[in-house]
């Protein structure tokens, strides 16, 4: 984990363990801009990841029913567009998955792989039992990378996979956007903070990080044979 250093603040260190695990630093990522993945890889991925798409906004929930004034705000204004009654974004992520022939049954009843269950337990834990700034730290974690990751995506699917329809990406393209703001609304809040607490919200958010890196370790072993 990056050192509490005295001359970092939160911020800085928060930002520097994103950058250790980014997301688009795993070999799946990297397959996947490259188009190096098959399409059973593709498919295995839609069905783990959405378990984790599913959950997102209860862990919202979660922490909105513990948060009070202006952070309350922000967590009820990001479920909200999580839940928008015209393209809530689990169905989103369902019509991805349909594009690759993923069926409703799969989705629906696909057990989790242990990565993908570890994401999970994560998430579920931290938004219902850490404190608000860890719970944001987590959230920050993740969302901070979602709008690279969702446009490096959007290329490859379109250029290696031929997944172009609009209603395929828009899940993709939803989050590109979208999470602009997330993760700016969630680094305004807790750069207002004061550093007591630091350690434990760096532990909070490289545990998130983890958890997010060894959800892709369990759809792609191929990164985990690479490694050994």
């Amino acid at each position: 984990m990056a050192r509490n250093c005295p001359e970092k603040g939160l911020l800085a260190l928060l930002d520097s363990l994103i950058e250790e695990r980014h997301l688009l630093k795993h070999p799946f990522y990297r397959a996947w801009t490259e188009g190096r993945l098959s399409k059973e890889t593709l498919q295995v991925y839609a069905e783990q990841y959405y378990q984790h798409v599913r959950a997102f906004p209860e862990n919202l929930r979660q922490l909105a029913a513990r948060a009070n004034g202006h952070l309350a705000g922000l967590v009820e204004e990001n479920l909200a567009e999580e839940l928008d009654p015209v393209a809530p974004h689990p169905m989103l992520w369902r019509q991805f998955a349909q594009s690759l022939g993923v069926s409703e049954a799969a989705l629906n009843h696909a057990r989790p792989l242990p990565g993908i269950a570890a994401l999970l337990d994560t998430y579920d834990e931290v938004a219902s039992q850490g404190t608000m700034a860890q719970a944001v730290a987590c959230f920050y974690a993740y969302e901070a990378q979602v709008p690279e990751i969702s446009a490096q995506k959007i290329s490859g699917l379109r250029r290696f996979y031929d997944v172009t329809e609009a209603r395929a990406l828009a899940y993709f393209s939803v989050h590109q956007e979208a999470d602009v703001r997330h993760r700016a609304a969630w680094r305004k809040w807790l750069g207002s903070q004061n550093d007591a607490g630091t350690f434990g919200v760096l532990c909070a958010a490289e545990r998130s990080l983890k958890a997010l890196w060894g959800a892709l370790d369990a759809v792609y072993p191929q990164a985990c044979a690479a490694n050994n």
